[in-house]
């Protein structure tokens, strides 16, 4: 087992022998009995929109194997989500390039010196809330897989199990 992880004897695709079944399904139960529940309400160092997702999930999560030991990686996930929508509405404000703006100088017919500020679009260089954007996806991924809030891990977990129909002889050998 060094080197690999390890895996719930229902997801497992070795065949077992029965005391090897009992002995993972005791080393299971240890792994997460006894562990305090994950706590319901958000903690107050997240800002309102890591709150408002911490407690969102929270319902989902209570229903996985997920323990108040894993709230790290859920307060992880939650801020990583607020830097998401933070980083969205400056791209949405902003627009994807960034702008870029000079001192137009110009005479009129005077003689008087006119200065006009121009902005413009600098396709050039975009804008850092992007970049933002992408790092905090990728991280929301990690943290989501990590906790089972996407499809892929909450398959890992709860795979059903298979009734095991006997093969006779006639079955194997027609």
């Amino acid at each position: 087992m060094s080197g690999r992880k390890f895996k719930v004897v229902e997801n497992n695709k070795k065949n077992f022998t029965k005391n090897e079944i009992a002995e993972r399904k005791k080393l299971q139960e240890q792994a997460s009995g006894g562990l305090d529940e994950l706590q319901k309400s958000a903690p107050r160092h997240l800002n309102p929109i890591a709150r408002y997702e911490y407690e969102r999930v929270w319902e989902g999560l209570s229903t996985l194997p997920v323990k108040n030991l894993d709230r790290a990686t859920l307060e992880l996930y939650c801020t990583w989500y607020s830097l998401y929508r933070e980083a969205e509405k400056d791209v949405n404000e902003n627009g994807i390039f960034m702008t870029a703006s000079y001192m137009n100088e110009s005479e009129d017919s005077n003689g008087n010196c006119q200065r006009e500020l121009v902005n413009y679009i600098d396709k050039s260089k975009k804008n850092p809330a992007v970049g933002v954007m992408n790092d905090a996806s990728s991280n929301l991924i990690r943290c989501a897989s990590n906790l089972g809030l996407n499809v892929d891990s909450r398959m890992r977990i709860h795979v059903p199990q298979k009734e095991e129909k006997k093969q006779t002889l006639k079955d194997m050998f027609g």
